[in-house]
């Protein structure tokens, strides 16, 4: 689950990045690299990576309405997956 969430969380911010938004554009592109951010701590950190994907998927939906919607999504599930592979790897200890 990790890896899932590394990868979705890279394409979601990638993605997200390329969004056209009239305003607040520069915000648009630093939350995208809080994603990606947290996209690259999932195997790490996967706490962590989890919350700030799903606080950038959920500050994107916020800025962007409806064009940062499967950028948005990609991270959201992203998020997910890395905070479900925290728990299994403590499920395994």
């Amino acid at each position: 689950m990790g890896v899932a969430g590394l990868l979705l969380g890279l394409v979601g911010s990638i993605w997200g990045m390329f969004v056209q938004v009239e305003t607040l554009r520069w915000l648009l592109v630093l939350i995208s690299i809080a994603g990606f951010v947290g996209a690259c701590l999932a195997m790490s950190s996967p706490k962590w990576s989890g919350i700030i994907m799903l606080i950038a998927a959920i500050i994107g939906w916020i800025i962007a309405k409806g064009s940062f919607l499967w950028p948005g999504i990609l991270l959201a599930v992203g998020g997910v997956f890395a905070l479900i592979s925290l728990s299994s790897a403590k499920a395994d200890n």
